[in-house]
């Protein structure tokens, strides 16, 4: 048996948390799975998706809400991407496609305990998903929904097989029995265990029931065993190894396939494969918000796919980044060989290695420390001590920068204008210094010109001369005059005998001529719409270049032609703010960001990106973060609360960032399931009242670089979108059809994601707006234009036609009105009449009825060609007819004419010729047959509101006795007078928009015997 302890030195670990105070549902965490996509499950008293900022809740598991009870939950993702969840409960499966969860059946009775303790599920490599539980191994069956008993497997041993399984290489399953292994072999056919073991298989004569099994990049299978500790197995050889550590919750490998255990108490530890020994061991430090967080177990692991390794405890996760071995980082955890004492935890402001080798770290607020070669702790100096030779003059120990003298003196820039000499030989300071000089102010930069001359940069003040040899110091109070406002010096480089480039914090660039005092240029950058005038650091490259580190990026000058060109990446402008600038040697410049650090090839004029852990990338602010070469070929970068050692020669060239996964597609404020369509490549389709969308989206990345995204939507936007550190894409009111909606990310280097993250959306028409409504609109507007146009033609034509035929028909009316009243019995009656009376010598009547017979002929032809008349004129017109009929008649009737005195004759009109007909019938078939007393003619002209009645009524034998006697007498004339008067009153009425009318009343006696008829017209009131 190997030893399976051996201590590796010293290295601090940071780890970052997750627990009830960021979202965590409770701090006992008992899995930790990372699904295909980048989403991190976390289960503890519910389910968690984790993307990096967010948790979401997706199921509970609480028995009792609210309570500290809690259960081991299982995890497992199928190749369908469903979670799969196993409780002691029940099973359950999330598919984020739906949204849905759902509790699956078990097709036996549970135990006497009630329920089925589920302890591990895994899906084979046929896609089948096995689970052991309480009642032994389940398979489950797609058809049903349900898990059933894996009947391949004898009923005894099945009912063994309660807890870890997984499946091999070579699609052989390994599964824990209670009192050991099995292995059921790939075709399911043959079951392998102590019991039958026909190769004779040391790992079969494990005893116990194994918590997990592990399966590393060697293909051997680490087996946690209860009670007995860890074993690692070959296959190939055969070999069994034995660790004797205590109980093993959970294994995994990180990206460099070091195997990682975590263990009860002991916190967790890494294998080291050459010494075959677990060297590092990680133990709780609660105390320590950058360390490991547990109270009495470590219960689970999960590697990133980015190298992050998650701890899940009793205390929340645990997230160690694991990107390169290589990075070592001091802070206050750190332990030195030979002292007791520890860095402090304050920010690191600058960093320093003599000729000597030895290296000088400064902090703020706890004075500065002093490293070998080797970086191991020498001595660390603050303001604690009375003895001024081991002791800082600035009361809270704020060190700023540090410079080398040529004798090997360090000079240490502190705030309030102090500065300290050094001497690294004798491990004690010199001096101390103060002079009016420095104006109190913090003495940001230093650069050694010589032994009599050292130039200092100060905050606020511009800068400063100190003499090492004489001990005094000169300020330049022209140096602000010149400038004309308050600035710090962050930077110096030498241009040649006389002249100091100096970076400024508000004047840009100031090229400064030591021998005159005096600012010989004032440079600020301007391009791609910004005006740069803060410079943090410099670094001469030759008399054509110098390269300036600013607030918005990297900013190559030439002095020679005071041109000045920016570092782009992907055509747009570096914009971070720059710290610190140093030369690789060679053609690269290293430099650090809030971000990190980078190279920036001078020759190719691009930037280079590196796989650097969180420790590093930590911008929680722009601290000075120095990068300096050391000696030996690593570098320093300084951090926050820490500094850490690399090589760079290890470096790995940072991937593309991960693929951009889309979170969310939100309509009206309404979540859309899009999971299933991503998935199946197909298009979200939404209605025509969900137009207004929103697009969340992010790359699934758990530590601090700084990304960019760029999205667009085709059909909409032209070119691609900066979301400016906005993740998620509005769109509003768009219109029906398809959209492509692309989103990619892209690192600092401008190194895009491998691909370009799609999502398709159809957004229905409204049926008004599809081009089949369209066109049939236009048809029905094309139909109706023709159908009126072609009903206005028929209807012109037929009113034109109409027009024609009643004034066609009024003038054969009125013809026939005419004859009516103008007959040809009638003349001649008359004539004869006239004859008679002539003959008779009875030449006065014969005149008499001559001038009225004249005068009747007269106004029938005057009133035949107009629609109206005055009553006046048609009650003479009518008067002259009567009397020429009862002239003939010899006095057999009389008549009488009343007119309403309301009614003014001479103004009140009526329809012209329409009363003498129904006088004629009257006197003819009335009137003219009366034998027994003298007939009586009865006109009134009445007026009723807005009507005027006129009444014509006889005493004469009825109408069904006049037609009675014109049936006797043969008599076959048939009267049209009736039907014209109804004719003509009703082309007058269509004409005239009147209503004009009559009716007939037929009058009886008492005894119900005929005495005559009543016809009454009715005209409107008309006056003229």
């Amino acid at each position: 048996m190997q030893p399976a302890w051996a201590q590796e030195p010293q290295v601090s670990y940071k780890f970052s948390h997750l627990n009830l105070q960021n979202g965590l549902a409770s701090n006992h965490v008992s899995a930790i799975m990372q699904d295909r996509k980048g989403f991190v499950w976390i289960a503890s008293t519910a389910l968690q998706r984790y993307d990096g900022s967010n948790l979401l809740t997706i199921a509970n598991f609480d028995r009792v809400p609210g309570t500290i009870y809690y259960d081991d939950i299982c995890l497992c993702e199928d190749r369908k991407g469903r979670i799969w969840m196993g409780a002691p409960d029940n099973i359950q499966f999330y598919d984020p496609a739906t949204s849905s969860l759902k509790a699956l059946k078990v097709d036996i009775p549970p135990s006497s305990q009630g329920n089925i303790q589920c302890s591990h599920i895994v899906e084979d490599a046929a896609g089948v998903i096995w689970a052991t539980t309480q009642e032994g191994l389940l398979r489950f069956d797609d058809s049903t929904g349900m898990f059933e008993k894996a009947t391949i497997v004898p009923e005894a041993e099945r009912l063994q097989m309660s807890s870890a399984i997984t499946e091999d290489h070579e699609g052989n399953l390994w599964i824990s029995g209670k009192n050991g292994i099995f292995l059921l072999d790939k075709q399911r056919k043959h079951l392998y265990s102590a019991a039958h073991n026909p190769k004779q298989l040391p790992v079969f004569n494990i005893t116990t029931s194994v918590r997990k099994f592990y399966i590393d990049y060697r293909r051997r299978i680490w087996i946690a065993a209860r009670a007995q500790g860890l074993y690692c197995y070959d296959p190939v050889s055969g070999h069994l190894q034995s660790y004797p550590v205590g109980e093993v919750f959970d294994m995994t490998a990180d990206p460099d396939h070091n195997i990682w255990i975590a263990t009860d108490h002991r916190g967790v530890y890494r294998y080291n494969s050459n010494l075959d020994a677990f060297s590092v061991n990680i133990r709780a430090e609660n105390t320590d918000d950058l360390g490991l967080h547990y109270d009495f177990e470590t219960n689970c692991f999960l590697t990133d796919r980015e190298g992050h390794l998650w701890i899940g405890t009793d205390l929340g996760v645990n997230i160690l980044s694991l990107h390169n071995r290589t990075f070592r980082m001091l802070d206050h955890r750190t332990v030195f060989n030979g002292t007791t004492q520890r860095l402090p935890r304050a920010e690191v402001t600058d960093l320093l290695q003599t000729r000597s080798g030895d290296i000088f770290a400064g902090y703020w607020g706890q004075g500065f420390c002093w490293f070998n070669a080797g970086l191991e702790l020498k001595q660390h100096f603050t303001h604690n001590s009375n003895d001024p030779a081991h002791c800082l003059p600035e009361p809270r120990g704020l060190v700023w920068s540090f410079a080398e003298m040529k004798n090997g003196h360090v000079l240490i820039g502190q705030e309030n204008g102090f500065l300290s000499e050094f001497d690294p030989e004798q491990g004690k300071f010199i001096s101390h210094y103060n002079p009016p000089a420095f104006e109190e102010q913090t003495l940001m930069s230093m650069y050694v010109e010589n032994d009599t001359s050292v130039w200092i940069g100060l905050y606020k003040r511009g800068l400063a001369h100190w003499n090492p040899r004489t001990k005094t110091a000169r300020a330049y109070p022209q140096f602000m005059t010149n400038l004309q406002r308050q600035t710090s010096v962050m930077d110096i480089v030498p241009e040649n005998d006389s002249l100091l480039w100096l970076a400024t914090s508000t004047v840009g660039l100031v090229l400064f001529n030591s021998h005159t005092g005096q600012v010989m240029v004032k440079e600020s950058f301007s391009g791609e719409q910004r005006f740069v005038n803060n410079i943090t650091s410099l670094y001469k490259q030759d008399d054509t270049t110098l390269i300036a580190g600013t607030d918005h990026g990297l900013w190559v000058f030439n002095p020679r032609r005071t041109t000045v060109k920016p570092l782009k990446v992907n055509g747009l402008l570096f914009d971070e703010w720059v710290l610190c600038l140093q030369s690789d040697g060679k053609q690269g410049i290293w430099f650090t960001t809030e971000y990190g650090f980078y190279r920036f090839n001078r020759r190719q004029f691009n930037l280079e990106t590196f796989i650097q852990g969180d420790n590093i990338i930590d911008n929680n602010r722009k601290v000075r973060r120095r990068i300096l070469p050391l000696q030996d070929g690593r570098l320093l970068v300084g951090g926050s609360d820490h500094f850490v050692a690399f090589d760079p020669a290890v470096l790995k060239v940072a991937p593309p960032p991960p693929d951009v996964s889309i979170l969310a597609l939100k309509a009206l404020d309404s979540s859309i399931q899009i999971d299933a369509a991503i998935d199946a490549r197909q298009p979200v389709t939404l209605n025509y009242k969900q137009n207004f969308i929103s697009i969340e989206f992010k790359s699934l990345q758990y530590h601090h670089e700084k990304i960019r995204y760029y999205y667009q939507l085709d059909g909409l936007d032209e070119d691609w979108v900066n979301a400016e550190g906005l993740l998620i894409a509005k769109y509003t009111n768009l219109p029906p059809g398809n959209y492509t909606f692309k989103v990619r990310s892209v690192n600092t280097a401008g190194t895009f994601s491998a691909n370009t993250t799609v999502l398709r959306i159809n957004i229905k028409p409204a049926f008004w707006q599809t081009n089949w409504f369209r066109l049939l609109i236009l048809l029905l507007v094309a139909a109706f234009i023709y159908i009126y146009f072609r009903a206005r033609i028929y209807f012109i034509k037929k009113e034109a036609k109409r027009r024609t035929l009643m004034q066609q028909r009024m003038a054969q009316l009125e013809m026939k009105a005419l004859r009516a009243q103008m007959n040809p019995h009638f003349i001649f009656n008359a004539l004869n009449s006239i004859q008679t009376f002539m003959m008779k010598s009875e030449t006065e009547q014969a005149l008499a009825y001559l001038n009225r017979f004249a005068r009747l002929i007269r106004s029938v032809l005057d009133h035949s060609q107009l629609n109206t008349i005055p009553i006046s004129k048609e009650v003479n017109m009518l008067e002259n007819y009567i009397e020429l009929e009862k002239l003939r008649f010899a006095d057999q009737f009389d008549y009488k004419i009343t007119i309403d005195p309301s009614i003014d004759a001479d103004f009140t009109e009526i329809l012209t010729m329409i009363i003498q007909p129904f006088i004629e019938n009257a006197i003819w078939h009335g009137l003219l047959h009366k034998k027994e007393e003298q007939g009586k003619l009865l006109l009134t002209f009445t007026k009723m509101q807005d009507r005027i009645l006129c009444t014509v009524e006889d005493n004469g034998i009825g109408r069904e006795r006049s037609a009675a006697l014109k049936q006797l007498s043969g008599y076959t004339h048939a009267s049209r007078g009736l039907q014209i008067t109804r004719d003509r009153l009703s082309l007058y009425n269509s004409r005239f928009n009147v209503a004009a009318s009559f009716d007939i009343e037929d009058l009886f006696d008492a005894e119900g015997q005929p005495c005559g008829t009543r016809v009454n017209l009715w005209f409107p009131l008309g006056e003229d």
